[in-house]
């Protein structure tokens, strides 16, 4: 039997899988002449049975969400494969730049018998990005990565994004050092990282939207 709450203790994940679940795409791009998205969700267990509830959320504390997931909760049985599906309720998003959302699915397992045991609810979160219909475009987004340049002032330094799309910079190195934290760009904005490597020669890769890798990006700061 379930309990339709949160269980003792909640691990917050950004990877697309964990051992017992998996799900289809490390993030979701939702452009915007879709009906609809799309994420598969699989219950890779050979025995366990899991309750999923999925919801969308944002960094925005107060924000509302414009977009509904169904069904928000559901059962899922060893083996079996689930989609659940994401409608845009708003068309109040800018339609000059891209929007990041996260996109949340709980495994919630179900209660057990045994005494002094510890259960975790696992929640994986993956990226929902709103593309409006004009910014899609192929070229432009594949060489969005390759338009940010970085100024340094002493220790800090500022990417800085010009383009439209949201921008996953990874293996970021100053220097041959590499900084262990990814970045994520925003469309016509910066972003500062601090505690910098000492040196003014920079690369870096971003991540695309299969969830691959870019080719690297050599620049000097």
């Amino acid at each position: 039997m379930f309990k339709y709450l949160l269980l003792p203790m909640l691990v917050i994940m950004s990877s697309n899988s964990f051992a017992g679940l998996s799900v289809g795409a490390t993030r979701v791009i939702y452009n915007g002449n879709m009906k609809e998205a799309s994420l598969s969700i699989k219950n890779t267990e050979d025995s366990s049975v899991y309750l999923i509830r999925s919801w969308i959320s944002s960094d925005n504390a107060g924000e509302k969400i414009p977009f509904v997931i169904t069904p928000p909760l559901f059962r899922i049985e060893p083996g079996q494969d689930n989609t659940v599906r994401i409608t845009q309720t708003s068309s109040s998003l800018a339609q000059d730049k891209e929007s990041v959302y996260w996109l949340n699915t709980l495994a919630i397992p179900p209660a057990t018998k045994e005494k002094n045991s510890l259960q975790f609810s696992i929640n994986t979160r993956i990226k929902l990005i709103y593309r409006p219909t004009t910014l899609n475009n192929k070229e432009a987004i594949a060489k969005a990565y390759q338009q940010i340049t970085i100024t340094r002032s002493g220790s800090t330094l500022t990417a800085n994004n010009p383009t439209p799309y949201y921008v996953n910079m990874t293996k970021v190195s100053v220097n041959g050092k590499e900084l262990k934290a990814g970045y994520m760009v925003p469309p016509k904005s910066s972003l500062e990282i601090s505690n910098a490597p000492a040196g003014n020669s920079i690369n870096w890769q971003a991540i695309n939207d299969f969830g691959g890798l870019t080719e690297k990006v050599n620049a000097s700061i």
